[in-house]
């Protein structure tokens, strides 16, 4: 029993050994390498030309916006040169923009730029975000795909110098801004007013002061215009006048006598001081200031050195004064019958005679005057 107990232990042993399959071994079947390494050097030649695709686009869509910038910050500063005139005149006269609604704009301008500019920043982060995964990637495959990906890396680089060169503009638009952007100022200053200027003035303030009833200050008023401008002679006869209203007659003629003294052919302060010398009663004192212009054509002059001449009886200066009157009217016959009268006076009666009848003879007289003609003929024919 032993024995076949023995034998049986011996085939159970051997019979696994024999008729057992041989164990499998798995086989690692790899793939190729280098077939791995073509397949993602396409890839990230696709995603380069993608993303240089994309840049170029960008590209072109920021140049054709800084173009328009470009063209927006020159009309900006083209525009205050062309308006300033227009727009800012502070001096003067029609009220514009206010500074500070055109520092608003400018303000405002700049701000938009700037916001576009950031915007245009973060595009271009967020393209070199969407490229930089591609790198890191790349950083565990061979040598050629860290070249790649570093030339990706570097592909946006342009953006940044066109986003330096907006920056740029933007600088040289600020001077222009800024100077738009200055508050206008409004500076009062004092200058100085010429003779003629001041004269000017006083007299309108003088005459003013006249039309208002105020003497006191309008003579004084003329006063300073005639130490301003002493040969003024319309301030001088006013002055003159004032002065002969309120009585002051010497004073009034010392003043026209110093307004003949500088032009001796003014007949108008002449025939004020007379007035006044007659008002005084010295009527051969204003014969003296009317007999210096004997051959005046000035019809008002010449009947008053008329009537003055017979006054002082100097005939002879009223004879040649009425003889100048009649030259200038020839056809009056009042001129002819004050001559008759000059010639009665001085005893010249033929002479007399002919000019009342000659007087008669215009028919221009009074009913009184020709009634006196013709009693003056009768009895000098008598």
């Amino acid at each position: 029993m032993s024995v076949i107990n023995q034998m049986l232990k011996d085939l159970e042993q051997r019979t696994p050994e024999q008729g057992a399959l041989p164990a499998v071994v798995p086989v690692n079947n790899k793939p190729s390498t280098l077939k791995i390494v073509s397949i993602s050097l396409v890839v990230l030649l696709s995603l380069n030309a993608l993303g240089f695709y994309i840049w170029d686009l960008q590209k072109r869509a920021d140049s054709n916006e800084l173009k328009a910038k470009e063209h927006e910050v020159q009309t900006i500063a083209s525009k205050p040169k062309q308006q300033t005139t227009q727009e800012i005149k502070v001096t003067e006269v029609n009220q514009q923009v206010p500074a500070q609604q055109l520092v608003t704009k400018v303000d405002n301008t700049a701000k938009n730029l700037t916001e576009q500019l950031a915007t245009k920043q973060l595009e271009t982060s967020t393209s070199q975000l969407s490229v930089e995964p591609v790198a890191q990637e790349s950083e565990n495959s061979p040598q050629p795909r860290q070249d790649v990906a570093k030339a990706i890396v570097k592909a946006p680089k342009p953006t940044g110098e066109i986003a330096q060169s907006t920056v740029k503009d933007l600088d040289n638009v600020e001077p222009v801004a800024a100077e738009i952007a200055k508050p206008s100022k409004m500076t009062v200053s004092r200058r100085q007013l010429t003779t003629k200027e001041l004269v000017a003035q006083k007299l309108a303030r003088a005459e003013k002061a006249v039309n208002t009833n105020q003497i006191t200050k309008a003579e004084k008023l003329f006063e300073e215009v005639l130490i301003l401008e002493p040969s003024h002679q319309q301030a001088r006869k006013k002055l003159a006048a004032l002065w002969f209203g309120r009585k002051s007659y010497q004073q009034a003629v010392n003043l026209l006598s110093q307004g003949i003294a500088l032009d001796k052919q003014d007949s108008e302060l002449r025939m004020l001081k007379a007035r006044i010398q007659m008002k005084q009663g010295q009527p051969k004192g204003a014969y003296n200031t009317l007999k210096a212009l004997p051959e005046l054509a000035q019809q008002d002059y010449q009947v008053m050195l008329a009537n003055v001449a017979q006054q002082v009886e100097a005939y002879d200066s009223a004879i040649k004064a009425y003889q100048v009157l009649i030259n200038m009217q020839p056809y009056s016959g009042k001129w002819h019958l004050g001559l008759a009268i000059v010639y009665d006076k001085n005893s010249e009666f033929t002479l007399a005679q002919a000019e009342y009848a000659l007087a008669l003879s215009k028919n221009d007289l009074s009913n009184a005057s020709a009634e006196f003609a013709t009693q003056r003929m009768q009895a000098l024919g008598e």
